[in-house]
């Protein structure tokens, strides 16, 4: 046990010190603050009232009304509750909430690959905190993308395993893989984990050259063979999530176009197939954004960068008597993308040591490296590398349906820091360093040191440092030529500090290919510059100032006088438009709205919303039920909202979606259903003449109950949106199943018979029924197998631990008496 104990003594120190590091950057959250995160604010608008369903009847529903008239919440909570592999992610947290378990999390996952790597455990070390604090990292959490960090955290581990299972470590790397791969769809971010496929295939088409050149093509299918099964399985874990987003996605501005198309150049989601180009490429780089890999101010940092007392903007607000503390914030970023909270910033000395790397290190590892580097360099341009971005927009599976390419960014910077710490890896074990490494050096030192200075002397004369924003910020009140000189002395100041920081690691290098100092003082050295980097760089985004007690977070969540107002209203089922808030989801924490906020919403309503909501069309807020009009803090009642069901008196007909949407501008919704020829034999010999009654009796999220009574048949029309056919709202009259149909583009309606019944709509989709099973059955098989060879292995390492020696006792030996003295007698 001893033995055990010490080989394990590097690891622990080295998680202690990632734990440490963690709770020290974030030190506010073990004093109980939080950070107010935009999109976690957001997500809580958009799912109360799912979580409310949940804590007062402990069931989930899928369905949430609180946005867009209603629509499938697969995408707005994240609860997977078949999927067990929670449990490894907790356990990777150390159980410790965010940010700290997050960020203790990716310098674990990272500190893994480089012993799986063979890298020296205090060089794993430095990659692992240069990992954990990349600035992207802590930029995502700031904005609250933590689905997004949390993919990120896992990349390493997905690496590690495929390493393994190509190294003839088919179980283990199986089991690595699949846990990594699991986690990261368990966060929910396809995204991500589909950019990280991307670049493993540069591996595995790299592994198979090698192979084929060594003629290992049997391992090498066996090893792929595992992968492809642990994969398998991993993609099981989530099928409960995955199989419903893709089912749902079909129907969102991500898939297929409803409205035909009017021959021109698509100019929404709604006219082609997937996301429309211009939209999903609003957030790309330019070269310059790439740069701030390196030099973090070079395009001004973010859309709030501290600018202190000596800065232009400073003085000019105080100058008219506005009063500021010791730093303000001033929106000193200017490059192509609409908006930003902070550079993909991997470190001065990261980049230097990337450079360096790619000269020392040889074999596959540096081409896959390298290649992949550089693609998705090239995919995070966006459209401002057009040439190669639109193909793969257009052709490559699955591309358009994403957004953000900078995104892509997070995979960039963690295959750069692998080959950081595997080019000092190579100087390290090295023999005859200075034969090895004395060139590449000062190639690296010169190529990075040359780009930091032209940006530190030419930068502010060559760039004019403009942006499409200055108007709206001249508006807001901001001096824009104060702006301006302030982002060209933060590109210069940035340049110098980097600079200064790479010239500060290539001589700590140079010393110790010189043998001038040891390897304790060259990992100390760099460990200290690398962190204190990124560190010093990051508590620009993210600092004490950023968290707040939790009651002061809560005041996101108090209801204005507005809502109060309105919640007076006992109806369980009514609408609200916040005319100001029509696309944030705040307003869905109270109520249920027909605005919001989603990246995927449904193409119908998105479709709507183009053609009618947009253009105030009172007639469709009327069918939405549109109760309450929220503008400028007021609520006004509206007396036309139709409420939850009606009997019309006539339906027309139409041949085509364009034609059944168009028809919605000046018709009647108490009077006329617009049905879609889809439907024609439904509606078939059905002459409805609107009498009797229909009223909802009965609200939850997935179930809504109604009773009705008239004298002859008649065509309801229900205020809720459609979703199907066959996805999840089945339609009940008296307990047994009907059919029902879709009217007015986007609406429920019902053929009810004559008499006194009762209607239920309720959400029971089978692709969540069948796809939790098989997520239960996948996850458990991985974490068993997963804690089963984790026992097995402690098991056989204490099994083969060398007994103790237990010393023998020593004969006791008897001195013999020393013989007796006689007196010797002379003779005389």
């Amino acid at each position: 046990m001893n033995v055990l104990l010490k080989k394990g003594l590097p690891h622990i120190l080295a998680g202690f010190a990632f734990l440490l590091i963690s709770a020290l950057y974030f030190l506010p959250q073990l004093q109980g603050e939080v950070i107010n995160q935009t999109d976690i604010t957001s997500h809580r608008g958009m799912s109360q009232e799912i979580k409310e369903y949940h804590e007062t009847t402990g069931k989930i529903s899928w369905w949430t009304n609180s946005m867009f008239g209603g629509m499938p919440a697969y995408q707005t909570i994240s609860w997977q509750p078949g999927n067990k592999l929670k449990y490894i992610e907790q356990a990777s947290h150390l159980f410790i909430s965010r940010p700290i378990g997050y960020f203790f999390c990716a310098m674990l996952s990272f500190y893994i690959l480089m012993i799986v790597m063979g890298v020296n455990h205090w060089l794993a070390a430095i990659g692992a905190i240069a990992f954990g604090l990349t600035t992207n990292s802590i930029v995502l959490f700031e904005a609250g993308h933590t689905s997004k960090m949390r993919v990120i955290n896992y990349f390493p581990i997905v690496v590690a395993g495929v390493i393994m299972a190509y190294r003839g470590r088919h179980l283990l790397g199986g089991l690595l893989f699949s846990v990594g791969i699991g986690v990261s769809l368990y966060a929910n971010h396809v995204q991500m984990v589909y950019y990280l496929f991307m670049v493993m295939s540069i591996y595995f088409i790299v592994q198979l050259i090698k192979a084929a050149r060594e003629q290992q093509l049997p391992d090498f299918m066996k090893a792929t063979g595992v992968l492809a099964v642990a994969g398998l399985l991993a993609v099981g874990s989530s099928a409960g999530k995955l199989w419903t987003t893709y089912e749902y996605g079909q129907d969102t501005m991500r898939g297929k176009p409803i409205l035909a198309s009017t021959g021109k150049a698509p100019t929404s989601s709604s006219e082609t197939d997937g996301l429309e180009w211009s939209y999903a490429t609003r957030w790309s780089n330019d070269w310059l954004d790439v740069t701030a890999a390196m030099i973090p101010g070079v395009t001004g940092g973010s859309a709030q960068e501290p600018v202190t007392s000596t800065s232009a903007t400073y003085k000019e607000l105080t100058r008219r008597g506005i009063r500021l503390g010791s730093t303000a914030r001033a929106p000193l970023y200017w490059g192509p993308m609409p908006v930003t909270s902070g550079p993909a910033y991997f470190g001065a000395i990261i980049c230097f040591l990337f450079v360096l790397g790619m000269l020392l290190v040889k074999g596959p590892i540096r081409w896959w490296l390298g290649i992949a580097v550089l693609l998705t360099v090239l995919m995070s341009l966006g459209k401002n590398f057009s040439v190669m971005n639109r193909l793969l927009f257009d052709y490559f599976p699955l591309y358009s349906k994403f957004r953000a390419p900078s995104s892509v960014m997070g995979v960039t910077g963690f295959l750069v820091t692998i080959m950081a710490v595997l080019g000092l890896h190579e100087l390290a074990k090295s023999k005859n360093r200075e034969a090895l490494a004395l060139r590449p050096l000062m190639i690296a030192g010169g190529i990075t040191g040359a780009i930091c200075l032209f940006f530190a002397l030419m930068g502010p004369s060559f760039f004019d440092f403009v942006t499409e924003n200055d108007k709206d910020y001249q508006q807001a009140g901001y001096n824009v030529a104060a702006l301006r000189t302030d982002r060209a002395a933060l590109m210069s100041s940035d340049a110098w500090r980097s600079l200064i920081l790479i010239a500060l690691a290539v001589g700590l290098t140079w010393a110790f290919i010189k043998e001038k100092v040891k390897m304790p003082i060259l990992m100390g050295g760099l460990a200290l510059l690398v962190a204190g980097d990124l560190w010093t760089v990051n508590r620009r985004y993210v600092n004490t100032d950023s968290f707040e007690p939790k009651a002061r977070y809560a005041n996101n969540f108090r209801p204005r006088p507005v809502d109060t107002q309105i919640l007076q209203d006992k109806d369980p089922h009514y609408r609200v438009l916040d005319i100001n808030g029509f696309q944030n989801s705040s307003a869905s924490y109270y109520h249920k709205t027909i605005g919001g906020y989603h990246p995927a919403k449904l193409q119908r309503y998105q479709d709507l919303i183009d053609y009618h909501i947009g253009k105030n069309n009172q007639q469709v807020l009327n069918m939405l039920n549109t109760k309450y009009i929220i503008a400028q803090d007021k609520a006004q009642r509206n007396p036309g909202a139709m409420g939850n069901a009606w009997f019309i008196s006539s339906f027309k007909m139409v041949d085509t979606p364009n034609q059944e949407i168009e028809s919605l501008t000046g018709f009647n919704p108490a009077e006329v259903a617009v049905v879609h020829k889809e439907f024609a034999a439904y509606v078939d010999g059905l002459n409805p003449e609107k009498g009797g009654t229909i009223q909802l009796t009965s609200y939850k999220p997935d179930e809504l109950a109604y009773t009705s009574n008239s004298s002859t048949e008649q065509l309801a029309v229900f205020s809720e949106i459609w979703y199907g056919p066959n996805k999840g709202w089945n339609a009940y009259i008296d307990g047994k199943p009907v059919e029902h149909i879709r009217v007015n583009y986007l609406l429920r309606g019902l053929r009810v018979p004559a008499g006194q019944h009762a209607i239920e709509f309720k959400f029971e989709p089978r692709s969540y029924a069948i796809g939790n099973t098989i997520s239960l059955i996948s996850s458990l098989m991985i974490l068993l197998g997963f804690l089963g060879y984790i026992g097995w292995n402690l098991y056989q390492q204490v099994q083969q631990q060398p007994e103790p020696q237990v010393a023998k006792p020593k004969p006791t030996v008897r001195k013999a008496a020393p013989p007796k003295k006689t007196k010797s007698r002379r003779r005389k």
